[in-house]
């Protein structure tokens, strides 16, 4: 399954305890776990990461076109780049199908 809407994200059985925006940089693997449509236009994908980190991926439509996120089916190993930003905060760069 992919991305869902905030409706059927509420009638899901997904718990969001645990997970946290990611304040480190660097590149992690992980599983999707669930993606969700977000009240500001974006997209909100939950990553459980090899290292047992639980993480919130936010992408937006502009520029990113939501990095991808919308076609990733729920289960699929990913690999996330976090980055620093101009502003000097911690920003997804890319998330993707890992090999």
């Amino acid at each position: 399954m992919r991305i869902l809407s905030r409706n059927q994200f509420a009638m899901s059985n997904f718990s969001r305890d645990g997970y946290v925006f990611n304040e480190i940089e660097g590149t992690f693997k992980g599983t999707l776990q669930f993606a969700v449509w977000g009240r500001k236009c974006n997209a909100i994908a939950y990553v459980e990461l090899d290292d047992g980190r639980k993480i919130m991926c936010t992408a937006f439509q502009q520029p990113d076109n939501y990095l991808g996120i919308p076609e990733i089916d729920f289960g699929t190993r990913v690999e996330v780049v976090y980055e620093r930003g101009k502003r000097g905060n911690i920003r997804l760069k890319s998330i993707q199908r890992a090999e």
